[in-house]
């Protein structure tokens, strides 16, 4: 998922609504990930990782050449660091889906989108060595609404599969190197995601094949999952947000990550896949509140 930065402009012409709008659109296809994920329930994490990154190599394959299209900001295609943040995505991807099936989608989710704020902290610390007071609050409101999401209702320690929350949390920590990794490069020509993506489908299917028991013949569903994943989160998404990161104004564009959490949570509730309660609408707004308030210029 690329930062949560881009330039400063203002909401006064069409194309900067276009630039929100394809912001918007990523942000709910991001959302879209848990339900997508529990369409294929008896697939390992890597196995559907590579597939879906399989998918998402060819959809912006044929995306680069058909042009001309928008395409995303990123930086230098060297191939150490192409390989780098192929690693930092097959983490993020994988971490997440395996936490998705080990503890509940909602409260995973939710953990995970604490990136944002350790994007944030991360930077911050590398440009100046400190941390101001407001991150420093951010930071821990977030993590006190990540508190109270793995507490169950006696104040005992994660309810649920704490397996699950760790790996959610380390999705959020691949995710942040993977952002840090695409802000600190130069800028890289259109293939560049084609590559990216089947430098990471091909790490996940060989981690995949070394870790994991292969799931075979795919149901109907896990095959629809691994392809919808491909093409949108981890295709389309890319592209959308790129356009809306560099045509769009910054904090308003920046502020919209802060929704996926929001979006995923919603989807669950409304589909059934998660328990409505107390705990659950409290942490979503200490951890989106936290990773705003943290992001604030």
């Amino acid at each position: 998922m690329p930062t949560p930065d881009g330039p400063a402009s203002t909401v006064q012409t069409p194309v900067a609504w276009r630039a929100l709008a394809a912001a918007f659109t990523a942000v709910v296809l991001w959302g879209t990930l848990p339900v997508l994920r529990g369409l294929a329930p008896g697939v390992p994490a890597l196995q559907l990782t590579a597939l879906a990154l399989a998918f998402a190599a060819v959809t912006e394959s044929v995306r680069v050449a058909a042009g001309p299209w928008p395409v995303a900001s990123v930086r230098a295609p060297s191939w150490p660091w192409l390989l780098g943040l192929a690693a930092a995505l097959v983490g993020a991807v994988a971490f997440y889906f395996a936490g998705l099936a080990l503890a509940p989608p909602a409260r995973v989710t939710l953990i995970t989108y604490t990136w944002p704020l350790l994007f944030v902290v991360a930077g911050e610390w590398r440009a100046g060595g400190r941390l101001t007071r407001r991150i420093l609050a951010g930071a821990l409101t977030a993590f006190a609404g990540a508190a109270l999401l793995v507490l169950d209702s006696r104040g005992a320690a994660f309810a649920g599969a704490p397996a699950g929350y760790a790996l959610g949390l380390l999705a959020g920590v691949c995710w942040t190197g993977y952002s840090l990794g695409l802000q600190h490069g130069r800028t890289a020509a259109p293939a560049f995601f084609p590559r990216l993506f089947m430098a990471g489908g091909a790490l996940a299917a060989l981690l995949h094949l070394a870790v994991e028991p292969t799931a075979w013949p795919l149901a109907p569903d896990a095959w629809a999952a691994a392809a919808v994943i491909g093409v949108g989160p981890y295709g389309l998404a890319f592209v959308a947000w790129g356009h809306g990161v560099r045509h769009g104004p910054a904090r308003t564009v920046g502020a919209m990550s802060y929704a996926v959490p929001v979006v995923a949570t919603t989807l669950l509730v409304g589909l059934g896949m998660a328990d409505p309660g107390w705990r659950l609408a409290a942490g979503t707004l200490l951890v989106v509140g936290g990773i705003a308030l943290t992001g604030r210029r």
